[in-house]
């Protein structure tokens, strides 16, 4: 969503009245000769002095005629954009420089280029189009029943969008909006990014957040099927041999990497591989996962997230054996609300559907060692 016309603006007086700092920061701008002015706190008064507080619609429609030609660095171009015609563009554009006291443009025979202050003014006015579009989008998803879920990109990518249509069939009246990042599990973090539903993925609980629901996940080394006839092949013991790390999904103990590769090897009681190995890092799982598909070497892939690279024979067991316990993927909210909730009807299904994906992989692991004994 963008905004091009006043119809937009009118957000930005609501702002004003209801004091939001946000706006109010973007919108204070320095202009030469060391003068700060807030465009939202200034206009005219009949002798020509500024004054404050007052905001009206004559003052954000030009402005926002403004943005669009400092946009392109044309008139004529913002007439089209905007649909009027060049001499209304000119027109507003004179009367804001005569509002502000100072010039925008540095008018040339067939172009126009931004003043100081028309540089500063642009800032702030692009500032404002991103609180804008930020503010309204939220309040559609929450006019739509829409849940904002922040989720680990490599699960999000991998394993949540693919699955998103099964939730919908099941539950056509809730949206889903989909946020891949990594936040901090804390009450403050979800309030302050606007998250419903947090998906992470750790070995400890979260201090200040409920808990709607947790997969334990399961652990085993992935490779190419081209890498696994290389560690099976008479020279398996003395080739090169990669390892592939994910340093940022990771769920770190006391900053330590290596936690579900040292997961797998005690459960499984050995130190594999007992020998040299090049490391290679990547800073998500799927990362990693990659390039193991592309015969890079041998990462550790987690059940849930490597099922679709499994199922379509893009990665294969790399060390037969079963898989191993390891951290938790968890939900958290700071507002779970009732049984019937959008929360508590989403949090039931993701973990309905994960455990589901999650056997699947076992199973696929498991068939294919037993074959190969």
């Amino acid at each position: 969503m963008c905004f091009s016309s006043f119809d937009g603006l009118v957000f930005i007086a609501t702002a004003h009245r209801h004091r939001n700092p946000t706006l109010a920061k973007v919108l204070s701008v320095e202009l030469p000769r060391g003068t700060a002015i807030n465009w939202l706190n200034m206009t005219n008064t009949s002798d020509g002095e500024r004054s404050a507080p007052r905001i009206d619609g004559q003052l954000l429609a030009d402005l926002w005629v403004f943005r669009a030609a400092a946009s392109s660095n044309s008139i004529t171009a913002a007439a089209s954009k905007l649909n009027v015609t060049q001499s209304a563009v000119s027109q507003r554009i004179l009367r804001l420089e005569s509002r502000l006291g100072c010039s925008l443009f540095t008018r040339h025979k067939s172009r126009i280029e931004l003043s100081d202050a028309g540089a500063s003014l642009l800032r702030a006015m692009t500032q404002v189009n991103l609180v804008l579009t930020d503010s309204l989008s939220r309040i559609q998803r929450t006019e739509h029943k829409a849940l904002v879920v922040s989720c680990l990109p490599s699960l999000a990518t991998e394993w949540l969008v693919p699955h998103l249509e099964d939730f919908y069939h099941r539950h056509p009246g809730i949206e889903i909006f989909v946020r891949s990042e990594q936040i901090p599990a804390t009450s403050e973090s979800l309030e302050g990014e606007g998250v419903d539903v947090l998906i992470d993925y750790r070995l400890a609980a979260a201090a200040d957040l409920h808990e709607l629901a947790s997969v334990q996940e399961y652990v085993f080394p992935v490779c190419s099927r081209k890498y696994r006839e290389v560690l099976d092949g008479p020279d398996g013991a003395t080739a090169p041999l990669v390892l592939l790390h994910d340093d940022v999904d990771e769920p770190w103990e006391a900053g330590k990497r290596g936690t579900e590769w040292n997961a797998w090897r005690t459960s499984r009681g050995s130190d594999w591989p007992g020998r040299a190995a090049i490391g290679r890092h990547f800073n998500l799982a799927h990362l990693a996962y990659h390039a193991a598909m592309f015969h890079q070497g041998v990462a550790i892939g987690r059940a849930v997230i490597v099922h679709r690279l499994l199922s379509i024979g893009e990665l294969v067991l790399a060390i037969d054996g079963p898989p191993a316990p390891c951290a938790t993927y968890r939900m958290w909210t700071a507002r779970p609300g009732d049984a019937n909730s959008p929360v508590q009807q989403f949090a039931r299904w993701w973990r309905e559907a994960m455990l589901q994906t999650q056997s699947q992989s076992i199973a696929m692991i498991t068939s294919n060692g037993n074959e190969s004994d």
